[in-house]
């Protein structure tokens, strides 16, 4: 239930309701999945703990790649959001190489910033164009 909050409360700006959240999530496991570890990773971040993202950034690049055409529910099948698909995974695994590299917390944390936005572009494109329209 939490997951369904988290996510509706980032797509609340728009005309959406829990039923059409939480559809979306059990059409699309894989994306539940890869969330989980994002919205922990980043959770922590925000209060300034990068160990999460630094423990699991492997795990979220196998997450992300687990997200495949294949597996997204047809409706969602749309060029913007592949090519938004593509970008999430290029960014999660910016985040894994930049962990790997021991490179600077606050350039992972922007990464990170940067990682979650993709994901809730996602979650909008997904939502939005698959609103019932009033006729």
């Amino acid at each position: 239930m939490k997951f369904f909050k988290s996510l509706f409360a980032s797509s609340s700006s728009f005309a959406l309701n829990s039923e059409s959240v939480k559809d979306f999530a059990e059409r699309w496991p894989q994306i539940k999945s890869f969330y989980e570890i994002l919205v922990k990773s980043y959770t922590a971040a925000e209060k300034a703990n990068l160990k999460p993202i630094k423990l699991e950034s492997a795990i979220l690049v196998d997450k992300v790649e687990a997200l495949s055409i294949e597996g997204m529910p047809a409706e969602y099948r749309n060029p913007k959001i592949l090519e938004t698909m593509l970008t999430l995974k290029k960014q999660t695994k910016l985040v894994d190489f930049m962990i790997q590299q021991n490179l600077d917390d606050e350039e992972i944390r922007t990464a990170l910033i940067k990682l979650k936005e993709i994901f809730h572009s996602i979650v909008e494109l997904c939502l939005i164009d698959n609103q019932p329209k009033n006729s």
